[in-house]
């Protein structure tokens, strides 16, 4: 059988005196050199000796369930957003939809003035809330009415949506943004 060293690439004689694990002419053992210069034999260990190091969870696994994590999360506040009204009040005060729907037939557009400008996601919300209860009123938008602008620094107000809610007990100002429980009670009360 014949040996070429790896290293030195040097054909081994079959009439040499070194041992059958060096090579002849530069010394070295094959096993060593053998590893290092053979890629498949050195990808071998390498990625045994890489799998056996591991600890803990991979990466991809604990960025898979973070993942999860926030999915799950994201759609429990999707949830809670689109819950019916029977469950946004709770107590001895609450209202079914179709009393709120009641309530919003009997409100006039006079009686609600709604702060708002084109950005404002919460005037959004808040439009959109209204809307599908049918409760009637008035947008102000300052991104397109400058008059609505001036009237919103006079009440010192200092964000979007600032609502005016024209009630049985006199004025209401929301002034933390639109709170559908704020709102109802203003109304009703």
């Amino acid at each position: 059988m014949t040996t070429i060293c790896p290293k030195c690439r040097h054909l081994r004689p079959a009439d040499t005196q070194a041992p059958d694990w060096q090579c002849p002419a530069c010394g070295v053992a094959y096993a060593k050199t053998g590893a290092a210069m053979n890629p498949q034999v050195e990808a071998r260990s390498a990625g045994y000796r890489a799998k056996s190091s591991k600890s803990g969870l991979p990466w991809r696994v604990m960025l898979t369930a973070v993942a999860v994590i926030v999915g799950l999360y994201g759609g429990h506040q999707a949830h809670l957003d689109k819950r019916g009204l029977g469950e946004l009040f709770s107590g001895a005060d609450t209202l079914d939809e179709a009393a709120v729907r009641q309530l919003a037939g009997s409100v006039r557009a006079e009686q609600v003035v709604m702060y708002s400008t084109t950005e404002c996601g919460y005037c959004t919300q808040a439009r959109s809330w209204m809307k599908d209860y049918g409760f009637a009123f008035t947008e102000c938008n300052m991104s397109h009415d400058s008059r609505c602008e001036d009237e919103f620094r006079a009440l010192h107000a200092t964000g979007t949506p600032y609502l005016i809610v024209r009630g049985p007990r006199g004025e209401h100002h929301m002034k933390e943004g639109f709170d559908s429980d704020e709102f109802i009670k203003a109304l009703s009360s």
